[in-house]
């Protein structure tokens, strides 16, 4: 799959602003010994809403300790898994069965899913814990969905994947080694690679919750 979306970009190049997720890593609360919370806090850009099924997965949480992935808003459904084969991977990672993969899937009602672009959308509340208090850099996926008709084939309630790189737990204790994550869109009907997402100065904010 990942040379399949090396091929795509390859073949039809990056092109405009690409109003995509992006995924950072908020903050690390210190539990106690062996005990890390990583918060996680998003943006959807633009041309981007949410219909139930929608998801995020961040791959590889290392350390993960039983039973605590939060997202503490009753349209989000928070959950685990050790593949998640229906998800695309950022180039240059890998998604290692024998780590789990943190994955959130939107349960409530359609928003912002037609009559975009919209002002981008902030929010929070979500992440896990983990026994180890380092940090290192992986990849996530989302799937939102696109709510106007311009840009590249394919308009509203058509289907965006997003991938990038955030922060996950590792081994070590290096809490500065990661830059801002690069992501990438790509719109289901066109198989279309856009640019580089750049985070904007205004945005609504919402806290899951």
């Amino acid at each position: 799959m990942k040379k399949w979306v090396l091929a795509a970009a390859a073949a039809i190049g990056l092109a405009g602003s690409a109003n995509a997720a992006v995924i950072t890593l908020e903050s690390v609360t210190t539990n106690g010994p062996n005990d890390f919370t990583f918060n996680y806090q998003g943006t959807l850009g633009p041309d981007e809403g949410l219909r139930t099924g929608d998801r995020l997965v961040i791959f590889d949480f290392a350390g993960y300790i039983a039973g605590s992935v939060f997202a503490p808003s009753p349209g989000v459904t928070a959950s685990i898994e050790f593949t998640s084969p229906t998800a695309l991977v950022t180039p240059g990672f890998t998604d290692d069965p024998t780590l789990v993969n943190l994955v959130f899937t939107y349960t409530g009602p359609n928003i912002r899913n037609t009559g975009g672009p919209f002002v981008p959308l902030d929010f929070n509340g979500l992440g896990a814990r983990s026994t180890l208090g380092g940090r290192a850099r992986d990849a996530f996926f989302t799937l939102t969905t696109k709510n106007n008709p311009d840009g590249f084939p394919g308009g509203s309630n058509t289907p965006v994947y997003t991938l990038g790189s955030v922060t996950v737990p590792a081994l070590g204790n290096n809490p500065d080694a990661i830059p801002e994550p690069a992501t990438w869109a790509m719109l289901l009907g066109g198989f279309g690679m856009l640019g580089a997402a750049t985070r904007r100065s205004r945005r609504t904010k919402v806290t899951l919750a």
